[in-house]
């Protein structure tokens, strides 16, 4: 079956025409991006609204993606750290794989353990799972937008109510944080009962700091068992684990 996209179809062509515009808006404002080509960006873009079934939930998406990039200088980082692009990816397709539309987590309550940081450094190597398939990147030992909250960023500007929990630097965010160690037991214990309606944890136990405090197996494992116990009693009934590496590390850790 021939899979190109026919501009006719109103749902694609719409998709398609965001990629464009957007595309034209960001080098507008940002003219020199010499690694980061115009087709690029506009393959992102369009990757990311594509994910969404509704078309009423592209521009939405597309406009998120906008406003990261004026709050956060998302596409000079992109320029820098192209894996950036996977990062962003990763998230918005495990939002799309446990939400139907973006409406169905306007003001929810979600919860990103270990959710990154503006002071996390990057480790040797990184694997990304994207819907893509994994990518393998290398990396250096200094600073990398990487690791930065780009989840609770993107929920947050589709309307979410997101709460980022991490040892690191959280201070300029804008979305509510706590530094929390959680390397520590009953570290989440502040937090009441069932009052996340959906919850992620996907940085720990790729972070360089926290493999560095913790480079027995068997006392990640400890951490990982804690954090399960704590996102069972954290989640309502009903709720969403969107991802846990927390429960990959003891399924096959």
């Amino acid at each position: 079956m021939d899979q190109r996209v026919d501009n006719r179809n109103p749902v694609q062509g719409y998709n398609r025409d965001i990629g464009k515009n957007l595309r034209k808006l960001f080098l507008k404002k940002t003219p020199k991006l010499p690694n980061y080509s115009e087709d690029r960006l506009e393959r992102l873009i369009a990757r990311l609204v594509h994910m969404w079934k509704d078309p009423q939930d592209y521009l939405q998406m597309a406009m998120a993606i906008q406003v990261l990039d004026s709050r956060y200088d998302l596409f000079r980082k992109l320029n820098r750290e192209p894996g950036v692009a996977e990062i962003i990816e990763q998230m918005a397709s495990r939002l799309a794989h446990s939400f139907e539309k973006l409406s169905d987590f306007k003001n929810k309550r979600i919860l990103d353990i270990a959710c990154g940081s503006n002071t996390s450094k990057m480790p040797g190597s990184i694997n990304v799972n994207t819907p893509f398939g994994e990518i393998s990147m290398g990396g250096s030992r200094g600073y990398t937008a990487l690791f930065e909250p780009w989840f609770c960023r993107i929920v947050f500007e589709l309307e979410a109510l997101p709460l980022g929990v991490d040892f690191g630097d959280l201070d300029e965010e804008i979305f509510e944080h706590q530094k929390v160690d959680l390397g520590k037991p009953n570290a989440l214990d502040f937090l009441s009962d069932g009052s996340f309606d959906a919850i992620q944890d996907s940085r720990l136990f790729g972070s360089p700091e926290f493999t560095a405090q913790f480079p027995d197996q068997a006392d990640r494992l400890k951490v990982a068992k804690e954090i399960v116990k704590q996102e069972k009693r954290l989640l309502k009934p009903g709720g969403i684990i969107i991802y846990s590496d927390a429960r990959k590390l003891l399924k096959y850790g």
